[in-house]
């Protein structure tokens, strides 16, 4: 079996920076403070992506986004929201190579919870390693990242003896893409790969998002954010 590990973020779909879809989680499953505090601390989060530890960000990002949440709420907005937004950045040219395998992986250094039913059922992907929310006993989000090791780890956890056929992903030094290491290949954009893969997937497409339940037409980036947040008093007027 024909094996590919690829990243979500940079890769599968074009915009490397999460945020964005945290903006989604903060707006869709919690509303419009928990948003507009988010986007507060964009400037803060940005530099401690410059500057901070790694991951520091991300962490921050993750948990002024969810902290509090219900976990079925966080789901909820994942099965309904996020797809469309995911789909709408889609990389064809990754997904071209990424398809054409029997094995397909994919790493994300998102919560697991927010990009599983996308990646599964849209990319047709078989697993998904990303990092896991601490949730209490109640059922709600604490705003905090389990500790279950390193992305290499515990993608050579998941394959064992037999190293995966090719990686996919963007040539850099994060800690998201650390498995390329252990790849048997490894392919960067742009994606024009040609190499022994099986070609009975080559008819394959993502499968379209049908359903969509968001209250956001275009995806929040910071600016759209504070568009957003700008027009409410004048769309109340």
């Amino acid at each position: 079996m024909v094996s590919v590990v690829a990243e979500l973020e940079g890769t599968l779909v074009k915009d490397p920076d999460p945020f964005s879809y945290f903006m989604l989680i903060a707006f869709e499953a919690s509303g419009l403070i928990r948003f507009a505090l988010l986007l507060l601390f964009w400037p803060v989060i940005h530099l401690l992506e410059l500057l901070g530890p790694e991951d520091a960000g991300l962490k921050l990002t993750t948990f002024i986004a969810v902290a509090g949440l219900r976990i079925s709420e966080i789901e909820s907005v994942a099965r309904a929201v996020l797809p469309k937004f995911y789909m709408d950045d889609i990389n064809m040219d990754a997904w071209r190579v990424f398809s054409q395998f029997d094995k397909r992986v994919v790493v994300t250094k998102t919560p697991r919870i927010m990009v599983e039913r996308f990646v599964k059922e849209h990319l047709r992907a078989d697993e998904i390693i990303g990092s896991e929310l601490v949730v209490n006993r109640f059922g709600f989000a604490t705003g905090l990242v389990r500790d279950v090791g390193t992305i290499s780890g515990r993608v050579s956890k998941l394959f064992g003896d037999e190293k995966p056929f090719l990686g996919l992903g963007r040539p850099s030094d994060s800690s998201s893409n650390s498995f390329m290491s252990i790849c048997k290949e490894r392919c960067h954009p742009p994606f024009t790969y040609i190499g022994k893969l099986v070609d009975n997937h080559n008819d394959l497409r993502p499968v379209p998002v049908i359903f969509h339940d968001g209250r956001l037409v275009k995806r929040p980036t910071p600016a759209t954010g504070l568009l957003i947040l700008l027009w409410i008093p004048i769309g109340f007027a």
